[in-house]
């Protein structure tokens, strides 16, 4: 598998092939006010290369044909000039005190240039509420996979490999200079967590930056050891106001992948031949055993019902959003409004988003400007079902057999499947049952920039967050699930405010025209309350849900919860003559999560690179267009746990119809937070002015991790939360840019790929750590690593399921043990050692995108990758179990390998015999996919033809995505397993064809 995909991505590189522009050289004076401005950025638009105006405002750079220049400089406007066929080109640059998010393009400080900071402009090109999805594949070091089909299910986000054990592994979100609450504040047990960048409308996204290594991080200490998620929303511009409209309407259908279930034939076929084994007869006279079969003068009638499409539907995406932005020299503008509703393909789910939009900046003077953004959103999402619901279409249409009909002779759904093994007839339940989560989020954000001198600005940001979520969950009486509770309703409501305060001091000065220094330094707070409550009830009287008609109130609860954290942050930059970087950041932050004695923490970095291609030794090299390296070392800590974890805690509980109060938790002073040490060296290199190359290496030493270390007995706990673990990560990035063909045909490709190896390197006292049923943390492996007993297929002689015994002894002459490929195997599970099969993390990871434009038209495709990493297949023990429960079965099981007769030497036990669905290697399957993710083909129509029906601009598309996977995975799609490595009745993602429209006037 992984040789096929290799070959296909080497493929794909070979087919890029450039034709090569004749170079030349433009030069010119940058100006302001009549006076030389030293010290001024000229980029090569699209490139890192670039170059710096010296004392008298000079500079000289080498470009090719149809270049665009950038021009900017700390404090004035930025300016993009195209360069035609000029070889000399002045500019005058303004200053301009509304810089402040330019300035700040790292949420607290300039870019560091030490820096590999991936940033995706282009967040639509994938329809789909969670914006996150449509990273997926476009930087390297970042594992992006949607944990659910569900509408409005959150990514699975991994920066550089997972680095804790018990605390979260997710990124720490930033929108608009604000850091953000991720944690679900309602435990509703939803098909997939949701997204705080679900709340966004991704029109409204202007960019979004990935912070990986310490250089980049190490601002934001305390929250940033799993990377950071910059988002910048879209703001006003002067001039006239514009008014755009944009559309887009779809309709999806299931990718069924290597997942596609027995039909009646196959399925009557496989479970007569377990029958007559089991009950040593033959599988004719078995058939009218078989469920759902009827023997009619000795013909066996059934029905052949396929259950995905009952489970399954056409699921359809509608959204619409429509901006206005405008202003002046002193004020700029932007509001906007946005619907989106998609209904998933999986019946009983959707999304529906309402949100809407505000940036205001306005600029008092010369010195003073301020900014205010807003914004809110209203959610409604229905929820599938969990797969461990009988109701649930998830595990309907995996296990109900094809020989029993939903329906009666009548059309009506039937309320109970009388031959099926599970007796729920989700047809029937899907839509008495609601599983429902309405959340109203609204944030507000006011800035202001005090530009006290030319080289001094003071910026304050306050900001106050506020999240509420109500999630009800019914089921009818008329249900299975109701049926014995006679209709149950259950309510959680919850409220998150989150208030954020930043103060920070600029310094930007230049001194002798190559002496550029910078500086930061401030101060932040951010406090969280979460208030909830909780209600059960049963009897609930059909079409009534509201808990005051329930006839026996089950319980009721409520809590309260807050956090706050204190931080000082500090930052120092140099840079000689736009040749030799060095930056140095502190921050120092304090916790109320931990105890009164470990609450503060200090995080740091420093970085250093050099503009090699700067110097004069490559000075007009005509190959080597650009270059610099990199490095960076830093410390960054990882808060992500429960607000009181160092605390004793105790609680109350009814005993003898009194309140009696017990401990729950053992106090730790010394707990504190979990820290990631960075080491990062990279280089940047831009050859013949079309190819950059951008090279990571990277180590992230996690220390401190939170680990539960074992208790004696008589403390009255088990194991208690501890500081006593350490992993690391290391691996290699790749990211490759191309301009394939200029001109009026463009071609440019865009390839990354990340290598990354996880290891824990301590536990306590070297003890393993079962995690679950299937893995352990143990040192020297990667974490998650699959310890399973190894499957050997069946016993030649009997055809029993059979396990490689992996005891390194000799077992000659013993019953139940057999040769197989050179080694023992035994028939009895107990006797096989369980060994390490690997991990649920990929080798490499990348994506590969390719984007083409001729006059008007613009075409794209875009693939993503990943290499090696374990999926362990739970889903399988129950429909590749050989037939011995009365499930349906995968039609892969009625096709593979199998056992008929003495001798065989078969990878498939016989039909019937017991024991192969025990936890083993059997379920465990390569992770490997190649997947088209997208293809989008657009159309811009001519400027002449839109301003003769007074508009700007008009752009119609179509796209598609997830049209074809390749891979060997036994269930739906690779790309929706669970991080963890472990899938158990996953609701897959499906092929979504849509349409666009993009009007502004």
């Amino acid at each position: 598998m992984n040789k096929r995909l290799l070959s296909l991505i080497v493929l794909t590189l070979m087919t890029i092939v450039s034709t090569f522009a004749q170079d030349r050289t433009v030069s010119g004076v940058v100006t302001e006010g009549g006076e030389p401005l030293p010290g001024v950025t000229v980029l090569l638009k699209g490139t890192t290369k670039g170059t710096i105006t010296d004392l008298d405002g000079k500079y000289q750079i080498t470009i090719g044909d149809d270049a665009t220049l950038v021009f900017s400089f700390v404090g004035y406007t930025t300016q993009q000039i195209t360069v035609g066929q000029r070889s000399t080109l002045d500019i005058a640059l303004e200053q301009d005190s509304e810089q402040l998010e330019e300035v700040t393009v790292m949420g607290y400080a300039k870019k560091d240039m030490a820096s590999n900071t991936p940033e995706i402009e282009n967040v639509t090109d994938i329809v789909t509420p969670n914006v996150a999805n449509s990273l997926q594949g476009k930087a390297a070091g970042v594992n992006i996979n949607a944990s659910s089909g569900q509408p409005g299910a959150k990514a699975n986000i991994v920066i550089r490999g997972v680095g804790s054990v018990n605390a979260s592994s997710d990124p720490l979100y930033v929108i608009d200079g604000v850091i953000q609450t991720s944690s679900d504040i309602i435990e509703a047990n939803q098909q997939g967590k949701r997204d705080p960048l679900a709340n966004i409308n991704p029109e409204d996204i202007q960019d979004i930056k990935i912070l990986k290594d310490a250089a980049a991080t190490a601002l934001y200490g305390a929250r940033a050891a799993n990377g950071v998620i910059l988002v910048t929303t879209k703001g006003g511009q002067a001039g006239k106001t514009q008014i755009t409209f944009s559309t887009k309407q779809g309709v999806s259908s299931l990718y069924e992948g290597n997942s596609k279930k027995m039909n009646a034939d196959q399925f009557v076929s496989a479970r007569s031949q377990a029958l007559a084994f089991q009950n040593g007869t033959t599988p004719e006279s078995e058939l009218g055993n078989v469920a759902g079969v009827q023997m009619v003068d000795g013909v066996p009638v059934y029905t052949n019902t396929n259950w995905v499409d009952h489970a399954y539907r056409q699921g359809s995406t509608s959204s619409y959003e429509v901006s206005m932005k405008g202003g002046d020299e002193k004020t700029r503008f932007l509001v906007s409004g946005g619907y989106f509703n998609q209904e998933g393909i999986l019946v009983g789910s959707d999304f529906t988003r309402y949100s809407t939009r505000f940036n205001v900046d306005h600029k008092f003077n010369d010195r003073l400007d301020v900014q205010f953004i807003g914004n809110a959103s209203y959610i409604d999402q229905l929820d599938a079902s969990d797969g461990n619901l009988f109701s649930s279409p998830l595990l309907g249409e995996y296990m109900n057999i094809p020989t029993v009909n939903p329906y009666n002779e009548d059309g009506t759904p039937k309320s109970i499947l009388a031959n099926n093994p599970v007796a729920a007839n989700f047809v029937h339940d899907v839509n008495l049952n609601s599983r429902r989560t309405k959340s109203t989020t609204g944030q507000l954000i006011g800035k202001l920039n005090y530009r006290m001198t030319d080289w001094l600005t003071f910026r304050q940001t306050n900001a106050v967050n506020v999240e509420d979520v109500k999630f009800g969950n019914y089921n009818s009486a008329l249900s299975y699930d109701g049926r014995s509770s006679s209709g149950s309703k259950s309510n959680s409501w919850a409220v998150s405010t989150t208030l954020t305060n930043t103060s920070i001091f600029s310094f930007d000065k230049t001194f002798n025209g190559v002496h550029n220094v910078s500086a930061i330094g401030g101060f932040e707070y951010q406090s969280n309350k979460v208030t909830g409550i909780n209600a059960y009830g049963q009897g609930m009287p059909e079409l009534l849900h509201n808990l005051d008609n329930a006839a026996n109130p089950v319980s009721m609860g409520g809590y309260e919860t807050e956090y706050r954290f204190m931080s000082f942050i500090g930052q120092a930059s140099y840079n000689y003559d736009g040749k030799y970087y060095a930056t140095a950041s502190y921050r120092r932050d304090g916790s109320s999560k931990f105890a009164r004695d470990n609450r503060w923490g200090n995080f740091y970095s420093a970085s250093a690179s050099w503009y090699i291609s700067r110097e004069d030794f490559l000075s007009g090299n005509e190959t080597v267009t650009d270059a610099k390296i990199r490095s960076s070392y830093g410390v960054t800590g990882n808060a992500e746990i429960d607000n009181f974890e160092a605390r004793g805690l105790y609680a109350y509980s009814s005993y003898n119809n009194a309140s009696a109060a017990y401990f729950t938790q053992l106090s730790n002073p010394d707990l504190t937070w979990e820290k990631r040490k960075k080491f990062n060296i990279g280089a940047d290199v831009t050859f013949l002015d079309r190819f950059t190359l951008n090279v990571d290496y990277y180590i992230e030493n996690s220390e401190d991790l939170l680990l539960n270390q074992q208790l004696s007995g008589t403390s009255g706990f088990m194991s208690a939360r501890r500081n006593i673990g350490a992993m690391k990560n290391s691996g290699w990035e790749f990211q490759l840019n191309t301009q394939n063909l200029k001109g009026e045909f463009t071609w440019n490709t865009n390839f990354n790929i990340s290598l990354n190896k996880n290891e824990i390197t301590r536990l306590d006292n070297g003890q393993d750590i079962q995690i679950n049923g299937q893995q352990i943390a143990r040192e020297g492996s990667a974490m998650r690593t699959f310890f399973l007993r190894e499957w050997a297929g069946a016993d030649p002689s009997s055809g029993a399921p059979a396990w490689y015994a992996n005891d390194g002894e000799d077992h000659t002459g013993k019953a139940g043990y057999f040769m197989r490929d050179g080694r023992w195997a035994t028939t009895t599970y107990g006797k096989a050692e369980r060994v390490e099969m690997g991990n649920p993390y990929p080798k490499a990871v990348g994506g590969i995108t390719n984007t083409f434009a001729y006059k008007g038209f613009d075409f794209s495709f875009f693939f993503t990758y990943s290499l090696g990493g374990k999926i362990y297949n739970s889903t399988r023990r129950f429909i590749d179990s050989d037939a011995v429960y009365p499930y349906n079965m995968l039609e892969s099981a009625y096709t593979a390998d199998r056992w008929q007769q003495e001798g065989d030497m078969a990878d498939n036990p016989r039909w019937g015999v017991g024991g192969g669905q025990q936890h083993s290697s059997r379920f465990l399957e390569d992770g490997s996919y190649l997947a088209l993710r997208n293809i989008t083909l657009g159309y811009t129509l001519p400027k002449h033809i839109v301003k003769k029906a007074k508009l700007s601009n008009v752009r119609v598309y179509a796209s598609a995505q997830n049209l074809w996977i390749l891979s060997d995975y036994k269930g739906f799609t690779p790309t929706t397993v669970d991080p963890t490595g472990i899938n158990f009745f996953e609701y897959p993602e499906g092929k979504v064809f849509t349409g666009g429209l993009t009007v502004s006037f």
